[in-house]
């Protein structure tokens, strides 16, 4: 996610020199992210067979990023933006053949980076101030981490982990926000967006009091759930004029 933020901002000085800054935007947002339930999911054992899960959601994480964008035309815009998500926590119950019921843990984090489409309408005044309405939708890549899975027994962690795991997934987004001018350069913009980040899935090697021996690795690791989130976010954009 650095890495993407340094990137980000590296080009404002080769586009400074190259073009007209004129109608580029930058915006620094952070915001709350609410998981919606994922799905089943299951994981496949040495010899067990598939063990289906029982999760909901990943709880509720913190989303922050920044985003380079170009007015097009008065009411269109595009921007390329960077956002890391964390703060999630997978959290499922399983049942083994002896009829134990255990407990997997997970913390889960994902980094994206998105193509967004903005159409803006016909800003409006309360008290001298312009406000903008807007709609827009966005698709992108994202890095969906799967954390170290620690298994609980009892509530108790049992010393049995799973090795982490990341994949790389398709995204998009849909959001409805505002734009509240509060300089001639300087706007305040809040929005609230659906985002789909694609899949999650789990590492397959396991390890007992942290030794690992092959075999008693997973054949399949936790898998069929998808990142999907509702986030209302708020953010500073400065236009270039």
């Amino acid at each position: 996610m650095k890495k993407l933020l340094a990137a980000l901002l590296l080009t404002l000085p080769t586009i400074a020199v190259a073009v007209d800054l004129d109608g580029y935007y930058i915006t620094a947002k952070g915001g709350v992210s609410k998981t919606f339930n994922t799905g089943a999911t299951s994981f496949t054992a040495d010899s067990t067979g598939v063990l289906p899960a029982q999760n909901e959601d990943l709880g509720t994480g913190s989303a922050f990023g920044f985003s380079v964008g170009k007015y097009l035309t008065d009411s269109f815009r595009l921007e390329l933006e960077a956002i890391k998500r964390t703060g999630y926590e997978y959290d499922a119950r399983f049942t083994n053949a002896t009829v134990t019921t255990f407990t997997e843990k997970a913390k889960m984090q994902t980094e994206a980076v998105f193509i967004n489409g903005f159409y803006d309408f016909q800003p409006f005044s309360i008290r001298n101030t312009a406000i903008t309405p807007y709609l827009g939708g966005g698709v992108g890549i994202s890095r969906n981490k799967m954390g170290t899975i620690v298994r609980h027994n009892n509530g108790i962690p049992n010393l049995v982990t799973i090795d982490d795991n990341t994949i790389n997934q398709f995204a998009y987004k849909l959001s409805a926000g505002t734009l509240v001018s509060l300089t001639e350069q300087l706007s305040l913009d809040v929005n609230y967006q659906y985002v789909n980040l694609g899949a999650f899935k789990g590492g397959t090697k396991r390890r007992d009091e942290g030794v690992r021996s092959p075999d008693i690795d997973l054949q399949r690791g936790i898998d069929g759930g998808e990142i999907k989130t509702q986030e209302l976010m708020v953010g500073l954009q400065y236009t270039f004029k």
